[in-house]
């Protein structure tokens, strides 16, 4: 039996217990963390002055001694339990499954550098206790539940707007094909393409047994920012894949742009910007190819911008960002920082400006594994790898010793591709050859731009070129051969699929080819390249055509303003060209029909009332006509950017 003294300590332990529970009660869990005046309403005042009544609850602390108590299988068990539906791809330690649960742990995938306070306070503590109380006294860490640029919902509105925009049984069954057979061989954005078709199979049963046209029961499984990034990454696919379906336009361009704005509407309810995940990064890397593919390059850099940070916020970055990830997790994170990495690389080169991404971190395979043979992936992040030593070429005083460095390591690096990507001849299916082709494209357009100090300078006048300098004939030779070799592939490549014609890249590729074709002293005069030029031209002005419709239309949705004055001033250089060698008197003006309809900011419903306008009248103060030989005193190069890299509005008009 316990002595009188021994109850009273029980007694006064229990009383001081539950006027501590008192206490705690009268506040909720985000004021006592704020250390705030809270009115012990529900939710509090405070909370829905903040804008985010969701997450004021006063039993946090209790729920969270229990799961401290409870055994590690129970833990197991339940985490199963409340595993989504969806199963949408895996986005390691970033993937939240609820708002609640967003706010408690958002701290877990800030990534912080090691030279931060966070870190260094995270290395003193290894439990993080301080560093996560440093994140919120520093401000370094958001503190909006729902995305701040739209209207806050209540949870019904949510769901009702997530509703609005799930993609139809019969959209996913179409489109995700063309997605797959058409864009993902050539940009696999998908980290686990596998594990995504294996999701859409859940969903398109959860859609079929109606759990998703309930508008009156909310699914709690499907309204969390998790479930809803992954289905902003569905609807981005079928974005993509509307862009490279067999519809005709304006109905094909006008599906991927409401397939994109649903996407987009789906990460702003996910909350991307506060809230990224791995899930919200592929989404944005697909939403800006598919602009970059219809012609909104300029939209694609600027949202490239943003893609990029968020996927430094995860860490994807490097190795020490994502080293407390699972495993598996960790594999996805490199290979989705990859494809960020490619996307900038490439569009940055086409544009020569500076790339968003400062330091690649991750080594490519190529350079990593010397003795692994090598895939259409593992060489186009190779390729990437050397657009970005392109681009600080800059930096270096001997350029030509440079180049042909990165020349000599890039064939050798090539070589060791497997064997259908060295040679047509070993391709034994469809696909093979599609991936064979567009990989003579990427690595052409990498050797000519590795090539170009030689482009730019002009021969020497004397005969055989004796006194010229090795170094630029090598390369010139070099630039002559990869322009060739892109025009070809393209031709190939366009005659198997409408990949090439629908990706922003490979039209950027080849007009660029056939361009220095016109301009170049090497090749103006050479009658495989004239042939090549023309192939080229037939191409695009036969595209529209054979889809019944005006000539050149059928791309007037999609092709940038670049692609189109490009388009059309080699046109009006074939003809200028083709004028001088037979004697005729043609106008300076020459008049363009097919490409009329391209003009920036003109749709297929002005191009007919346009009729037939001479280059200038479609961009006035702007003469590309093709200067006659002995009279150009600029570079080739410098003659190619001028037309494709134009502001694409008014200096003196903004002013």
């Amino acid at each position: 039996m316990d002595s009188p003294n021994s109850i009273e300590r029980q007694e006064i332990d229990r009383v001081l217990r539950l006027k501590r529970k008192q206490r705690e009660s009268k506040a909720c869990y985000p004021c006592r963390q704020r250390k705030v005046k809270c009115d012990g309403s529900q939710p509090c005042r405070t909370c829905v002055r903040r804008d985010h009544p969701l997450i004021c609850a006063y039993n946090v602390e209790q729920t969270r001694k229990k799961a401290a108590h409870s055994s590690q299988g129970n833990i197991t068990d339940r985490n199963r339990n409340n595993a989504q539906p969806s199963r949408s791809a895996d986005a390691g330690p970033s993937s939240l499954d609820s708002p609640r649960s967003s706010a408690q742990n958002h701290d877990s995938y800030v990534f912080s550098g090691d030279n931060s306070l966070v870190s260094i306070l995270h290395q003193q503590d290894p439990e993080g206790t301080m560093a996560r109380e440093a994140t919120s006294v520093l401000g370094l860490h958001n503190t909006y539940l729902s995305y701040p640029f739209i209207e806050s919902k209540t949870p019904h509105d949510r769901w009702v707007a997530i509703l609005d925009i799930l993609p139809h049984r019969d959209e996913v069954l179409k489109f995700f094909h063309f997605y797959r057979i058409c864009a993902y061989p050539f940009n696999p954005i998908l980290v686990d393409v596998d594990k995504f078709e294996s999701d859409i199979c859940i969903y398109l049963s959860t859609y079929a047994s109606g759990e998703l046209s309930d508008r009156d029961k909310i699914s709690e499984q499907w309204t969390s920012g998790r479930s809803v990034g992954h289905i902003s990454l569905l609807l981005a696919t079928l974005a993509a894949g509307a862009h490279f379906s067999d519809m005709e336009n304006p109905q094909r361009s006008e599906l991927c742009q409401d397939f994109a704005r649903r996407s987009f509407q789906a990460l702003r309810l996910a909350n991307f910007l506060l809230r990224p995940s791995l899930d919200v990064v592929q989404s944005l890397l697909i939403l800006g190819n598919t602009l970059q593919n219809n012609g909104q390059s300029d939209a694609a850099w600027a949202l490239l911008g943003t893609t990029v940070r968020l996927a430094q916020t995860l860490g994807l970055h490097t190795e020490r960002g994502i080293s407390h990830w699972p495993e598996h997790a960790k594999q996805k994170a490199k290979l989705l920082w990859s494809m960020t990495v490619w996307q900038d690389s490439l569009l940055s080169l086409c544009y020569d400006r500076p790339p968003i991404v400062s330091n690649i971190r991750w080594t490519p395979e190529a350079i990593s594994s010397p003795r692994l043979e090598l895939s259409y992936v593992n060489l186009m992040h190779y390729f990437c790898w050397v657009g970005f030593e392109i681009m600080k070429i800059e930096e270096i005083p001997e350029q030509p010793n440079h180049n042909l460095t990165l020349l000599t390591n890039l064939d050798s690096t090539f070589n060791r591709a497997q064997t259908h990507l060295l040679n047509r001849q070993n391709c034994r299916n469809l696909p093979q050859h599609l991936e064979h082709l567009a990989l003579r494209m990427h690595v052409s357009f990498i050797a000519s731009a590795l090539c170009r100090p030689a482009i730019k300078t002009p021969p020497t006048p004397t005969p055989g070129h004796l006194n010229e300098d090795p170094r630029l004939v090598s390369l010139r030779s070099r630039a002559r051969e990869s322009l060739i070799t892109a025009s070809r592939a393209f031709l190939d490549f366009q005659a198997l699929s409408v990949v090439p014609l629908r990706t922003w890249s490979m039209v950027h590729t080849v007009l660029s080819s056939t361009l220095l074709f016109c301009t170049w002293q090497e090749t103006r005069d050479d009658g495989e390249c004239r042939d090549l030029q023309q192939r080229v031209i037939e191409v695009f002005s036969g595209a529209g055509a054979g889809a019944g419709m005006e000539t050149g239309s059928d791309y007037s949705q999609w092709l940038s303003a670049r692609h189109i004055r490009a388009l059309i001033t080699l046109r009006q250089t074939l003809r200028k060209r083709s004028a001088q060698e037979t004697g005729t008197d043609q106008n300076e003006q020459t008049h363009v029909a097919g490409f009329a309809g391209f003009q920036a900011g003109d749709g297929p419903q002005n191009m007919m009332s346009m009729g037939e306008l001479s280059y200038n009248e479609l961009f006035p103060g702007l003469d590309y006509g093709f200067p006659v030989p002995g009279e150009m005193d600029f570079s080739p190069v410098t003659y190619l950017d001028s037309i494709m890299n134009v502001p694409l509005f008014d200096f003196p008009e903004e002013s």
